[in-house]
């Protein structure tokens, strides 16, 4: 650890949306580096007019050319620039090195869009521009952040084994860093009862499952009365996301398009079970308030769940695009109280690695470290469209453990997300 203050910059690539799991993390990665005298400046697209006036489209061209420049102008003022991604990839290829740079992902793009292509093949497909930029642009632009970066870091196991796989990373490796719980959304204990109420927390997104979501919970609320269900954090209005469901279970769904920290560990606590189908997921801090909330979850191995979950010990593991198989597992519960019961208390056992001052202490001695490592000249790497076109999974990542059988780095809709 360092024994003088430090300079840091974070540029994000979303904006300061104070309900955005990415901005809620990066400010409380600021605040906590400042509370031991260290300064940080956050950089978002909105401090930039041009940036804010240009259609979206062009957004991830202009964006990293923009902060190149901002870099080069103050590239005296920092020890260390934390990089959103693919969003300083201009800015470390020209410096090379100087000022040191850390790229952190919150989503890996490429392994997002594979399963956006694959959902989004249901509806249509997506647009030929969509697809250039996903599959053709932006994995050089990720190469080129990664290779020409001082380190880089990202959420879970198997975005690292890509990293490495595609030799974007070298050496160590690409550090896994994680999202911390607050204390408030620990419980000591929960007392059993009939499962009853379900909570889902996240946008109301494709990439979150929701066709899945609808389709298991229009059944299980046919089929049991007494159950309901909530979604907390959906950024999307109360009637928008109940008008997908059938009339004749719409009575029992509440909606909280938006929740602040407190709402939402109540709502943990006065749920039955946690239900979480999605596509994708970098980490997914609902998953581990679930956890620390000893609440039995339905999920797929998706994000934080692979590396901190294990199938029929600490969750259920349910199949990507399995109605069927959340209805089963949901169920499942119901019949077997003692087995929801022992799902949550392994749960809330392992969210203690999550706890919200561990997870700062790691994250920031994995910061601090990198701002004070030797200066070096990076060398120019050489970058090609053809050998960066999105690949088939790598043996590393087809071995994270699992269940048998529109844009990166989106984020959960709460306060807090992702």
């Amino acid at each position: 650890m360092s024994d003088r203050p430090l300079r840091f910059a974070v540029v994000i690539q979303t904006p300061r949306d104070p309900q955005s799991a990415v901005y809620i993390g990066y400010q409380a990665l600021a605040d906590a580096l400042q509370a031991l005298g260290h300064s940080v400046e956050i950089v978002s697209p909105g401090e930039f007019p041009a940036i804010s006036r240009l259609d979206g489209r062009w957004v991830p061209f202009a964006y990293p050319a923009v902060i190149a420049r901002w870099i080069f102008r103050r590239r005296g003022d920092f020890d260390l620039v934390m990089f959103h991604s693919y969003s300083g990839w201009i800015a470390s290829a020209l410096a090379r090195g100087r000022p040191r740079s850390l790229v952190m992902f919150h989503g890996v793009e490429p392994l997002y869009h594979r399963e956006l292509r694959q959902e989004a093949a249901l509806d249509g497909g997506l647009s030929w521009r969509y697809r250039a930029l996903q599959e053709l642009v932006m994995p050089v632009m990720l190469r080129t952040a990664c290779r020409t970066a001082t380190s880089v870091a990202c959420l879970n196991g198997a975005e690292a084994a890509y990293l490495a796989g595609k030799n974007w990373v070298t050496g160590r490796g690409a550090e896994v860093l994680a999202h911390g719980v607050p204390d408030e959304f620990f419980v000591a204990d929960r007392t059993s009862r009939p499962i009853e109420h379900l909570l889902f927390v996240g946008q109301w997104l494709p990439m979150k499952g929701i066709r899945y979501l609808r389709e298991a919970m229009t059944a299980i609320l046919r089929e049991n009365p007494s159950v309901r269900l909530t979604c907390a954090g959906t950024l999307q209005a109360e009637q928008r996301v109940i008008s997908e469901f059938p009339d004749a279970v719409r009575e029992r769904i509440a909606v909280f398009p938006r929740v602040d920290q407190s709402t939402l560990a109540r709502l943990y606590l006065e749920a039955d079970v946690f239900v979480f189908p999605s596509l994708y997921e970098g980490f997914s801090r609902a998953i581990v308030e679930a956890m620390a909330s000893r609440l039995p979850i339905v999920c797929t191995a998706v994000g934080v769940a692979a590396d901190a979950l294990t199938h029929e010990e600490s969750a259920l593991f349910v199949p990507k695009r399995s109605a069927r198989a959340i209805i089963d597992a949901v169920q499942r519960l119901r019949d077997d109280p003692s087995l929801a019961g022992a799902l949550g208390r392994a749960a809330g056992n392992k969210a203690r690695d999550y706890t919200l001052a561990d997870v700062s202490r790691r994250t920031i001695r994995v910061i601090v470290d990198t701002a004070c490592r030797p200066l070096q000249v990076i060398s120019k790497p050489r970058t090609t469209l053809a050998n960066e076109r999105a690949s088939e999974p790598t043996r590393a990542e087809r071995g994270v453990r699992g269940p048998a059988s529109e844009r990166a780095g989106e984020s959960e809709g709460r306060s807090p997300s992702e």
